[in-house]
């Protein structure tokens, strides 16, 4: 309305400019929209105070005037349009992730999340799928990387290129299957190291085969590691210098063993693709 529009442009004007006197005519305005105080019964004594002198009058209307204000904007709907005391907005529900689709048994894979046995990984371009994990662009030198898992470990071979007659039964621990591997004839001592993979633990250990050895004149043209238990097989290694990272784990009570292949000509960018695709393992047993 006009009369509140000029009221409030003058009550501004008194503050900015710091007026003393308002025209009578904003003073009654404002006077008439303050709640007028019930009138005490004639026998309850009141007190009389002195008349207030005109600035003080002023001062009361204004104040007036901005307790009047600041209740409007505080009680007015907000922008978005919900008021003061509004009951909250029901959240949305969280969406259930999509699970990842199981890896194939053979062939080269697109880019990529893979479940596999109980195991989910991701896979950069130009790996392939193998029955127990994964490669690029085979597992052979001078440059191929693999991915893999095995279930316990029951059988290791004292000497991985005599293995005919070198095997030893293991109990399916974490210890018996690290003891048994670092007690194998390598090309250098092998130290475990504690590991924690997605929450479970275990030992690492970096086996290489001996850059000495002639795989041809080996048992059976063979240089074999371990044996998995059935349904799995046997761990051959392609040539010398072939290094196998194996994370051993305890997972809530079954070994299970995460190996990593390559070479000693794969480049760093190669190791950090391989070391990508191990720290994306989720285990979900």
């Amino acid at each position: 309305m006009s009369t509140d529009r000029e009221v409030t442009r003058i009550v501004r004007s008194w503050l900015e400019e710091g007026v003393t006197a308002l025209p009578d005519r904003v003073l009654d305005t404002v006077l008439d929209r303050v709640p007028a105080t019930r009138q005490r019964p004639a026998w309850w004594p009141a007190r009389r105070l002195p008349q207030m002198n005109s600035p003080i009058r002023i001062a009361a209307a204004v104040a007036a005037v901005l307790v009047v204000a600041v209740a409007g904007v505080y009680f007015l709907p907000r922008a978005g349009g919900l008021s003061i005391g509004a009951p909250p907005a029901t959240p949305s529900p969280t969406p259930t992730p999509t699970p990842a689709p199981s890896l194939p048994a053979s062939g080269e894979v697109p880019p990529g999340s893979y479940r596999f046995d109980f195991i989910t990984f991701t896979l950069p371009a130009g790996w392939n799928a193998t029955q127990d994990g994964a490669f690029k662009p085979d597992a052979k030198p001078p440059n191929g990387m693999a991915i893999n898992t095995w279930r316990s470990i029951n059988t290791v071979y004292t000497d991985p290129c005599h293995w005919q007659t070198t095997a030893v039964s293991v109990n399916p621990t974490v210890d018996a299957v690290v003891a048994a591997l670092v007690a194998q004839k390598q090309s250098s001592k092998v130290t475990p190291t504690d590991v924690t993979v997605d929450g479970f633990r275990g030992k690492e250990i970096d086996l290489m085969v001996p850059l000495d050895v002639v795989i041809a004149n080996c048992d059976g043209a063979q240089y074999t590691e371990f044996t998995e238990a059935p349904p799995g097989g046997d761990r051959y290694n392609q040539g010398p210098g072939q290094h196998d990272l194996l994370d051993i784990l305890d997972v809530n009570g079954q070994v299970l063993t995460i190996k990593r292949s390559y070479w000693p000509a794969n480049t760093p960018a190669d190791l950090a693709e391989l070391k990508a695709i191990f720290d994306s393992i989720r285990i979900t047993p």
